[in-house]
């Protein structure tokens, strides 16, 4: 594809260039690294861990996400702004981006690798042979090399913030709880991740009330986890340099909204496919189409998405419901989709069904000795939190991927079923299935789905593996700041 072949009319930035495994590429300050290559129509980011299959942004998966910038490994290309002259490069390739031997494995027959044939009989553990054999793995795994630059990193300091209530997402119900809690004369304190107010509802077209002035908005700021039966909740910067937050609340209100729950179809973690939070913000913010022919596949909601990217320029070339979708077909990337027959598109987003990511719920409301099982709430839930959980279609391929970035298929989960094996987080440290970057989401929301299809029961009626703390990335020196602001258990 030619350069820039993915930005809409009406771009705007200074022009930047940098180097993608060697190749030098044209982008626009603002940029994400994720969205200038988008943009010069490289879709494929990453790989997946044993089988290597591509993967890119798509909202969804973390791991498609995940490159060497500058020396630094494991950086997340969505969060990472484009420098002039940076240097970016594919992490888990062998010997180069250009010519990756390791993309072999997709040849071996699944079976071969299924979760725990690291562990295999004929290496005994603690033997030479085993430390060997471990490096192999490690190797074949596509793990990242240290950073080339090794140098002192400081300590940012952490802060305590003590707040009445703490209001986390920013959209229409977190701004409303915000301002209701605000005029009863509570202190209050708004958290996101992202860079303003209310950003999926605006790019999704939606209207979002003006905020009170007595609320303290803080942006930028991913709430990792809930501790201490809630008591303590801790979000550290999406700028590594500035220290993270313990927060202590009286009350804690999740307005964080819902994702995309992804189809339990063959094709979903292939590149061109995302969620439509990221296909809305590409095309609004970033005037990037997410494909010269783009499928938005969903429920109730999939047609008001489609109107609103025809409507900022994308050439939406199909809306379907995905309860008819059987297959999205394509080797390196999305070729086409099939629902209701063929048609060919370069990239799908899903717009439905959605799910609710629960794991600060479940943080802080957990009991348990052995294995974690959910408890009460401690938090209250508002907006579109609070509604009940939307089912997925019944699965029809069993080469559907449950977990993408560890190759954890259908197929796997159903031989431990039909062993009986039920339990999920026993079923979860058998296959790998969501210990990957992306900690269990939505990977463990697909696992609980098709294992309660297969057993002809409802989600709800089976324990969902532990969400434990952090949910998301906190560097070493973000979380050694936190000793100085978090007093110990004793």
């Amino acid at each position: 594809m030619s350069p820039m072949s993915l930005r809409l009319p009406g771009a705007q930035g200074q022009p930047l260039s940098f180097f993608w495994n060697g190749r030098r590429l044209d982008a626009l300050s603002g940029d994400s690294v994720a969205e200038a290559l988008l943009a010069n129509g490289i879709r494929t980011l990453a790989w997946t861990r044993k089988s290597h299959r591509p993967m890119g942004l798509s909202g969804i998966y973390v791991n498609g996400v995940l490159a060497r910038v500058d020396g630094v490994p494991n950086v997340r290309l969505d969060q990472c702004p484009v420098r002039d002259g940076m240097r970016v490069e594919m992490q888990n390739c062998w010997p180069s981006p250009r010519f990756d031997l390791l993309q072999l494995s997709r040849a071996l027959p699944a079976r071969w690798i299924q979760g725990g044939f690291e562990h295999t009989n004929l290496v005994p553990s603690g033997s030479r042979l085993f430390q060997h054999w471990e490096r192999l793995l490690a190797f074949l795994a596509g793990v990242a090399k240290p950073a080339s630059n090794r140098r002192q990193v400081a300590i940012p300091p952490a802060t305590r913030m003590v707040t009445e209530v703490l209001v986390i997402g920013t959209g229409r119900s977190g701004c409303e709880a915000a301002n209701a809690a605000a005029q009863q004369g509570k202190t209050v304190v708004l958290v996101t991740r992202d860079d303003r107010i209310g950003r999926a509802a605006l790019n999704a077209g939606r209207p979002i009330p003006e905020l009170d002035p007595r609320v303290q908005c803080l942006f930028g700021i991913e709430v990792f986890g809930a501790y201490r039966e809630g008591e303590l909740l801790v979000g550290a910067p999406l700028d590594t340099s500035r220290g993270a937050i313990a927060f202590a609340a009286t009350q804690v209100i999740l307005a964080t909204g819902r994702r995309a729950a992804v189809p339990l179809v063959g094709g979903a973690w292939l590149p061109g496919v995302m969620d439509a939070r990221t296909a809305l913000a590409l095309a609004t913010e970033r005037r990037i189409a997410p494909g010269l022919a783009v499928a938005v596949v969903g429920d109730d909601d999939a047609q008001d998405v489609a109107n609103r990217l025809r409507a900022l320029a994308v050439n939406v070339v199909l809306v379907g419901d995905v309860q008819r979708l059987r297959r999205i077909q394509g080797h390196d990337r999305v070729r086409s989709i099939h629902l209701q027959g063929n048609r060919r598109c370069d990239a799908v987003v899903f717009a439905g069904p959605t799910t609710f990511d629960d794991s600060l719920s479940f943080q802080g409301g957990a009991q348990g000795r052995l294995q974690l099982r959910t408890g009460a709430d401690p938090f209250i839930r508002v907006g579109s939190a609070s509604l009940d959980e939307q089912r997925l279609p019944p699965p029809y391929d069993a080469s559907a991927l449950l977990c993408p970035c560890f190759d954890v298929s259908a197929a796997e989960v159903d031989a431990l079923l039909d062993q009986g094996i039920q339990d999920l987080e026993v079923i979860k440290r058998l296959t790998s299935c969501g210990m990957g970057p992306c900690q269990g989401q939505p990977c463990w929301h697909s696992l609980r789905e098709f294992v309660a299809w297969r057993l002809g029961t409802t989600p709800e009626r089976l324990s969902k593996p532990s969400l434990r703390p952090p949910r998301r990335a906190i560097t070493v020196a973000q979380a050694a700041g936190l000793a100085d602001v978090v007093e110990p258990l004793q």
